[in-house]
């Protein structure tokens, strides 16, 4: 009779029976399914290359060789075995999920419980994480120094440019006099020096011709020539 044909107790018969035991026997309990957990895991190690059809229950050295040369059809016993030993090991660990919340019940630390296979593999997952944040916030902070750097480039081309900070300027010389163009991208002010809004060189040409003109007045009024 196999493991599976047996009646399981009912997880609320087991959860009821755990109220009765002490926090000692509650741990014996739990070494109890975690070694019979641990005996249908090999059970199913050892029958698996037969279930998988990649070995054979040969007698002779001659049927085992060429066994190994033209795997055969997985043993239809053995697949079974295995199913029903995975059903088993379901229940047991349900039953402790049931020992954990009974111990949890009383105020007690879950950690007390605890096999030395479920810490390492606890600590592994913490270092893993761990291990995956630190990755993570150095990749952002590449990303970061990365945009700065970029901006920073940027700035800088602009900024170097000698047509554009002063460095190289442009102008025309009329009349004795220098005149300054004005630096791409300045704004005009017309309290600056250099050279002369639109309005203003209209006032100072009005200016001059009103000089002008006085100026014939005056000549002819001091016996200059009338044509």
């Amino acid at each position: 009779m196999s493991s599976a044909d047996t009646t399981p107790i009912s997880p609320a018969r087991f959860a009821a029976a755990l109220k009765d035991l002490s926090v000692t026997m509650l741990h014996l309990k739990v070494l109890e399914i975690r070694n019979s957990i641990a005996h249908l895991q090999y059970s199913n190690d050892q029958l698996r290359p037969f279930a998988d059809g990649t070995a054979t229950a040969a007698s002779s050295g001659a049927a085992a060789a060429t066994a190994a040369a033209s795997p055969g059809e997985p043993d239809q016993d053995c697949v079974d075995a295995i199913r029903e030993n995975e059903q088993v090991v379901e229940r047991m660990a349900e039953r402790i999920a049931l020992v954990r919340m009974e111990v949890e019940e009383r105020g007690v630390s879950w950690d007390e419980f605890t096999s030395k296979e479920e810490t390492e593999a606890a600590v592994a997952r913490a270092r893993e994480e761990q291990r995956q944040r630190a990755a993570a916030a150095a990749a952002a902070q590449r990303q970061g120094g990365e945009d700065v750097t970029g901006v920073a480039e940027q700035v800088n081309g602009v900024a170097s440019s000698p047509w554009t900070d002063g460095t190289f300027q442009t102008g025309t010389i009329r009349n004795g006099e220098v005149r300054m163009d004005a630096q791409p991208g300045a704004r005009t002010n017309g309290a600056g020096g250099g050279s002369l809004s639109d309005e203003q060189l209209r006032a100072a040409m009005e200016e001059r011709m009103r000089q002008m003109t006085t100026g014939d007045e005056d000549q002819d009024e001091n016996g200059g020539m009338h044509l």
